[in-house]
């Protein structure tokens, strides 16, 4: 089992960067090295590795009092469900449409959203165009609020680029630590 950092006491500041700005979850694997594009991680690795980054980072918002970076996620967040919920009722619909299967509908309710569920003991077609006009609203939803997110992450890149390398000899300086801080070893918290 690989060893990796799990908050922002173990995770070293251009590793939690370079995830940022690449996604790279692997960044999280103590002694991984960037530059070896054969270092692979499964599935199961990857969906473990995004619950703990997404701890890291809020952590990292809390640390920095950087609620707005917290709120751009927790919107990425809820767009990823709606886009989920969207894909599936979709896809719902239309092989009921191919097969006109009940049974297809009764999986709406495994959603449990409200908003996409059937009454079995009413007509079945007016609930369809029902749920398919409300689908079109949550596509206009979710295309708006990509626009938006796209927008709040576009300005707080420009706002907040930085060269950690510069930053840390900036840091130093300033609390005259005499070269203390490298951005591949320093924690975050540090």
């Amino acid at each position: 089992m690989r060893k990796i950092s799990k908050s922002c006491n173990t995770l070293a500041i251009a590793k939690f960067f370079r995830i940022i700005d690449t996604s790279d979850l692997r960044n999280l694997v103590n002694g991984y090295d960037f530059e070896n594009p054969e270092f692979k991680l499964t599935t199961k690795e990857l969906n473990e590795y995004s619950i703990i980054f997404d701890s890291i980072f809020y952590e990292y918002c809390d640390i920095t009092e950087n609620f707005k970076l917290k709120a751009i996620k927790r919107k990425e967040m809820l767009l990823s469900k709606w886009s989920f919920t969207h894909k599936i009722v979709s896809s719902l619909i239309n092989l009921y449409d191919e097969h006109k299967q009940e049974s297809t509908l009764k999986l709406l309710d495994d959603l449990k959203d409200p908003r996409f569920t059937i009454n079995f003991d009413k007509p079945i077609e007016p609930q369809i165009n029902a749920i398919v006009r409300k689908l079109k609203g949550l596509k206009n939803k979710i295309i708006i609020f990509k626009m938006k997110i796209a927008e709040s992450v576009k300005s707080k890149k420009t706002e907040t680029k930085m060269d950690l390398d510069r930053d840390a000899l900036y840091l130093e300086r300033n609390l005259d630590l005499k070269r203390e801080i490298d951005p591949e070893t320093t924690s975050i918290s540090k």
